[in-house]
């Protein structure tokens, strides 16, 4: 740990919560949105209070522009109502005996303007009203607006949408986006929803068993999986196995050839559903991630469909739903499912 540094919080969480051990280190810059993703019981929430200093670090650090505010190794403490944070939760849990505009006003400064955050989350015409006049959608804008009136240099959302229908999730992302634009030095916010974490954030944080498997830009995610958890969230093919050369063995046996030529040792593998391919019949020209195959199901996702396939290895592949159509009737037939080499994607 160091205090010289540009970050808007830099902190390591270590503790112990029931049977899991939680050990994540994050940076978070100026002006930036981080989505922090994971299954249930992963940490995540968990993660979000000790930072705001609801649970006791075992050990590490948090420090918010270079400041020390929690260190058991140093004796640093900052208790949580002095800590120069925000939380918005799931329900908003705004003051019912109050109106919109006394919760939004609650920690604000005496001369906070509220005309602006008003308009930019749309509360504007709710500001007389009370929570239980409010719909999900206007009681969640209200908590928000209310966090960031009070001026925080970072906002902690947990599932911010997650009580919201698909049209209020995708107006509240929109206004929310616009207005950490303008009030919030930094945000973190805890989802499940993949489409929150890629739409808000600037970098996405993947926390499994209480441990960080991957801290990246969302099209570094999309593309490159970086565990089969992830794989499935995003929709890839996922595998691990012991690379030699070009080739990655799979522990049931089946090989998988890559364009990589010095694989040596454990190799995890990660594969687009858009590049496998699906024949009725074994393909010419002998490809050598070639497999016989039986289709298991076909779903149609928007303007696509996903075939899950069986067989030697088990597969999913995307394909036009003209395509599906065809394939219908060969459900639990067998076909040839082919993956190019140069389309497997391989982490050491």
């Amino acid at each position: 740990m160091t205090t010289k540094n540009n970050y808007l919080l830099d902190a390591r969480v270590i503790l112990n919560r029931d049977s899991l051990t939680i050990d994540v280190e994050l940076q978070l810059q100026h002006g930036e949105v981080i989505a922090v993703l994971g299954p249930n019981g992963a940490g995540k929430t968990s993660l979000l209070h000790a930072l705001l200093g609801w649970l006791e670090l075992e050990s590490g650090w948090i420090m918010v522009n270079g400041e020390v505010i929690d260190s058991p190794d140093t004796d640093s403490y900052v208790p949580p109502q002095h800590r120069p944070f925000g939380m918005v939760f799931q329900d908003g849990l705004l003051f019912p005996h109050m109106s919109v505009e006394k919760n939004i006003l609650f920690g604000a400064g005496k001369d906070f303007n509220l005309k602006p955050l008003a308009e930019s989350l749309q509360v504007s015409e709710l500001l007389a009203k009370f929570p239980s006049e409010l719909s999900a959608g206007e009681r969640q804008r209200a908590a928000i607006a209310r966090s960031l009136a009070a001026r925080p240099k970072v906002l902690f959302l947990d599932e911010p949408f997650s009580a919201l229908d698909i049209q209020g999730k995708r107006r509240g992302r929109s206004l929310l986006k616009e207005a950490l634009a303008i009030e919030v030095s930094g945000c973190l916010m805890v989802t499940h929803d993949l489409v929150d974490a890629f739409t808000l954030a600037d970098r996405v944080m993947i926390i499994e068993g209480g441990k960080l498997t991957q801290f990246d830009v969302p099209d570094r995610i999309r593309s490159r999986p970086g565990s089969e958890w992830i794989a499935d969230l995003v929709g890839w093919n996922y595998y691990e196995g012991i690379g030699e050369g070009s080739v990655v063995t799979l522990p049931h046996g089946t090989t998988i050839f890559t364009a990589q030529d010095d694989l040596d040792g454990p190799t995890s593998i990660s594969i687009n559903p858009a590049s496998v391919s699906i024949f009725k019949s074994q393909p010419s020209g002998s490809p050598r991630n070639t497999w016989l195959s039986s289709i298991q199901n076909i779903e149609i996702l928007g303007g696509r469909a996903r075939v899950s396939l069986v067989g030697e290895i088990d597969i999913c592949a995307d394909i036009t739903t003209v395509a599906a159509n065809e394939l219908r009737q060969s459900i639990s037939s067998e076909v040839w499912v082919s993956v190019k080499a140069t389309e497997v994607d391989t982490q050491r």
